[in-house]
């Protein structure tokens, strides 16, 4: 079903981006990634910089609204670390998920001026494709004297989810072709499946800028 959407996601920019009808283009930027969940209550997470880039087909309805999709690569993941008890001992265990995607958000839009100036809010959903992973981490063991052993390196027994549906929302201008984004996307789908009930449920976040420029027809 995930599959269905994304091939949906992708057939409908491919055919709103052949519309003369569209304002079409590209856009360009950074976003602050990190992870929210279940079970997290340990977690200490720090937040990555990622870059998001691709191509752009916005269409208006009206004076007032507009159908926004894009085509985009997307990096995210995020670092965090936590306290495991295993056998009676303490260990503290870093971790970094570095992950990138084929997203596709569609986006509604409330614009506020003319047709080639206007500020305008956005909400809408974006379906998210794995195209590559990395997992690292280390592990080291909490001595007593509250001194940490060396580092050693930790491998995690879960596999990556191949696709991520999110929510996003956030606010942009456009000045005479000029695009600048300020976006929130939430995902739904959990990155890591879970082993058993005690395994956290990790989801990704992130917090975009980007600046864009698109041809009106």
């Amino acid at each position: 079903m995930k599959k269905f959407l994304l091939l949906i996601a992708v057939i409908t920019f491919i055919g709103s981006a052949a519309s003369a009808q569209f304002s079409i283009g590209g856009k360009l930027g950074g976003a602050t990634t990190n992870i929210t969940g279940t079970g997290l209550e340990s977690f200490v997470p720090e937040s990555k910089i990622k870059i998001l880039a691709g191509a752009v087909a916005n269409y208006s309805i009206g004076k007032r609204f507009a159908l926004q999709a894009e085509l985009l690569y997307q990096g995210k993941g995020a670092a965090f670390s936590y306290y495991k008890d295993i056998d009676d001992e303490k260990y503290l265990i870093s971790m970094e998920n570095k992950l990138g995607y084929l997203s596709v958000p569609f986006m509604l839009q409330f614009k506020l001026g003319d047709r080639y100036n206007y500020f305008h809010l956005d909400a809408g959903i974006v379906t998210n494709s794995l195209l590559h992973s990395k997992y690292s981490g280390t592990i080291q063991l909490l001595e007593a004297d509250g001194t940490f052993s060396d580092k050693k390196a930790y491998l995690l027994d879960q596999s990556v989810d191949s696709f991520d549906l999110g929510y996003a929302f956030g606010i942009g201008l456009v000045a005479n072709g000029l695009n600048f984004d300020f976006r929130m996307e939430i995902g739904t789908d959990k990155i890591y499946k879970n082993v058993d009930d005690t395994t956290p449920e990790i989801y990704n976040n992130s917090f975009q800028v980007s600046v864009g420029y698109t041809f009106s027809y």
